[in-house]
């Protein structure tokens, strides 16, 4: 009886020894993977934007330098000759066309607020001409008025405010501007001049500017990547450059003729940075 009590004993021993082998051979079941940390805009990132840009009126705003009235110059362009309306028709422009560059900037989370700072370069072309012929029926003479405006590069150094929601961020942006610009003009007579033969004067004049910058965009965050795609306004404002038209045949040489004009535009880009 003992002998069989002591074998039973074993047989399960041996059972259960099998059981939990065979259960040590069965595939578990893996661990559910951690949730990856929410997205986080704080960090350093370099980026690449595209856009169009479309300028504001140019105002252009005459100055004329006219000794003793020499050829009527003045009063052409001025109020006009005696029962004749004023000959100044230099055209106001729009300097528009596309743009494209770079940026690099850093952005620090605070909570769902967020401050940064970014600065850009832009590779452009916008540009505007435009010659008007004076109709000598209304001004005494024909003569071609024109002007041009471009503007090769430019860039920005702004500051910005956003609030985040998770992959998201719209923010508000504003600072320095600063670009190359250029304007030519050109004042000549044309066959059928009545009173201002012999007139020839033309200029240009390029130069970098500084201005300011104000905008606003939009971020998203690209799941699974350090990648963010965005669309951005921003008008830019680079004050007035003049340009004088000297005389070129040497028929006025102290006439002057001088037009200021406006450089500012308002610029819609797409982006796509990269955190670092």
């Amino acid at each position: 009886m003992r002998r069989l009590s002591l074998a039973g004993f074993f047989v399960v021993c041996a059972v259960a020894l099998a059981q939990i082998a065979s259960a040590a051979d069965l595939p578990r079941k893996a661990p559910p993977a951690a949730a990856p940390p929410p997205w986080s805009w704080t960090g350093w990132y370099i980026g690449a934007n595209i856009g169009y840009g479309w300028g504001d009126s140019t105002d252009p705003q005459l100055t004329v330098v006219n000794p003793g009235s020499a050829g009527n110059i003045g009063p052409f362009l001025g109020s006009g000759l005696p029962g004749f309306s004023s000959g100044n028709l230099f055209p106001d422009l729009n300097p528009s066309g596309v743009f494209g560059g770079a940026q690099l900037g850093y952005d620090h989370q605070l909570g769902k607020w967020l401050l940064g700072a970014v600065a850009d370069i832009q590779a452009a072309n916008f540009e505007d001409s435009q010659v008007v012929t004076t109709p000598a029926a209304t001004t005494c003479c024909n003569a071609d008025e024109s002007l041009k405006a471009r503007m090769n590069w430019f860039g920005t150094v702004r500051g910005k405010l956003g609030y985040t929601a998770n992959d998201w961020l719209v923010y508000a942006t504003g600072g320095l501007a600063y670009g190359r610009v250029t304007s030519d003009i050109g004042f000549a007579c044309t066959p059928g001049g009545i009173a201002c033969g012999g007139i020839n004067f033309s200029g240009s004049r390029s130069e970098t500017k500084a201005g300011w910058a104000a905008g606003a965009g939009v971020a998203y965050h690209v799941p699974g990547t350090r990648a963010s795609i965005g669309l951005e306004y921003l008008h830019i404002d680079l004050g007035r450059s003049s340009v004088t038209a000297l005389d070129q045949t040497t028929v006025f040489p102290t006439t002057t003729v001088t037009e200021s004009q406006r450089f500012a535009n308002e610029l819609l880009r797409f982006t796509v940075n990269f955190k670092l």
